[in-house]
């Protein structure tokens, strides 16, 4: 049976998970009603513009909590303290690596998700390039850091999207503030 009534933000969540396991294309009205509990007609009226629209939400969404993660990147303090506290949000972000990226879901997208993760990662680097750079890395030196550190916990959350094994990923986040700072 269909609810009644669900929050914005639980609505989003809920939406987020289809569309960062089935991508763009895979996020079909049904399944987005499987998941959020609503019905087609509820979805649509909440949503009139349909996916694409659905997609902005989520966008917005993920953009507030992943701003809430990359934060102490941008506070003064010892680099590895805040490559942690980044450590930590992230983890919190992607659920201990249980949560699939939407990223790489709306990168691969028919939709406007090719530019908003390439936004997303462009922000992401940028917050750990400032890391890096404090912590007394050339910027030669913190790029390759940086796009190491992404790629391998990318790299982690899409093996355990596909095999359920997080360890890579649990790998990757508990070596990133070692990566942006050589333990500096």
């Amino acid at each position: 049976m269909a609810r009644s009534t669900i929050d914005d933000d639980t609505l989003t969540d809920a939406i987020a998970r289809v569309f960062s396991r089935f991508g763009f294309a895979g996020a079909s009205i049904d399944r987005l009603s499987e998941e959020t509990g609503l019905g087609r007609a509820s979805l649509y009226h909440r949503y009139p513009g349909g996916k694409d629209e659905m997609v902005s939400a989520i966008i917005d969404r993920a953009t507030v909590r992943y701003g809430k993660a990359l934060a102490p990147a941008f506070v003064d303090g010892p680099p590895y303290a805040r490559a942690q506290e980044v450590a930590k949000g992230l983890n919190e972000y992607y659920n201990n690596g249980t949560q699939s990226c939407l990223i790489v879901a709306l990168s691969v997208s028919d939709g406007d998700g090719q530019s908003e993760g390439g936004r997303c990662v462009e922000a992401w680097a940028d917050a750990l390039m400032l890391i890096a750079l404090d912590a007394g890395m050339s910027s030669v030196e913190a790029d390759a850091a940086v796009l190491d550190a992404i790629a391998a916990i990318e790299g982690g959350l899409v093996i355990a999207a596909t095999s359920g094994k997080t360890g890579a990923y649990e790998r990757a986040i508990a070596t990133l503030p070692e990566r942006l700072t050589g333990g500096r």
